[in-house]
């Protein structure tokens, strides 16, 4: 399974990394961003970006132009999603229309959306953490709200392609709600797996 990203602590503000292949681009985005509290890490392409982003720098949001050098930021968040499916990915692009092509990014806004509704559309990604495990034919969505206190983790558990939900707890942490969804959906996987079991044919003697 893969890795999952812990909780923000209270006792740091979050880091973005912020990807542009426009330097000066790139320069107001980390000075608007430092200025709302955040740390900022930049990256000018998306192989940088995903060497800072797999490294032991601690990044809690990334902020990504969608038109990259060599590819665009859809590809580079499925990367990052694969990786540290918790941490949001949020697309910038010169395009007003949404991209055919999101892949795994979590938000879309426009370049002309302005810096209200980018310090906006960040704070709601920080706010609320959701991610999903995928296990065979049914899969778990794990959700917190992090500034409700205390934090209650909520998981539910759905078939692909079913809206019905099957089942739905609970748990006071991050990963009591990894290990009970993982547990569901395990007990889910083996009965697929369990032969169905027949009677056996009886004959009656008497005929012939």
């Amino acid at each position: 399974m893969p890795s999952l990203t812990e909780v923000l602590p209270l006792t740091r503000p979050p880091t973005i990394l912020c990807v542009d292949d426009e330097a000066d681009a790139l320069t107001i985005r980390k000075t608007l961003l430092e200025r709302a509290g955040y740390l900022v890490l930049t990256a000018l392409n998306a192989e940088d970006a995903l060497q800072m982003f797999n490294s032991g720098k601690k990044v809690d949001l990334v902020v990504s132009d969608h038109l990259l050098p060599g590819t665009n930021g859809s590809k580079m968040a499925s990367q990052m999603k694969s990786a540290k499916p918790a941490i949001p990915v949020l697309l910038i692009s010169g395009v007003e229309d949404l991209p055919a092509e999101m892949g795994h990014a979590d938000k879309f806004l426009g370049k002309t959306a302005g810096p209200e509704k980018l310090l906006l559309a960040i704070a709601e990604l920080l706010r609320y953490r959701r991610f999903q495990i995928d296990d065979g034919i049914y899969f778990a969505e794990i959700a917190c709200d992090t500034l409700n206190r205390p934090m209650v983790w909520h998981y539910l558990v759905q078939r692909v392609g079913s809206a019905r939900i099957i089942s739905w707890s609970q748990a006071p942490t991050q990963d009591a709600a990894i290990i009970a969804a993982t547990e569901e959906l395990r007990s889910l996987n083996e009965h697929l797996r369990r032969p169905v079991a027949t009677e056996p044919m009886s004959y009656d003697s008497t005929s012939s």
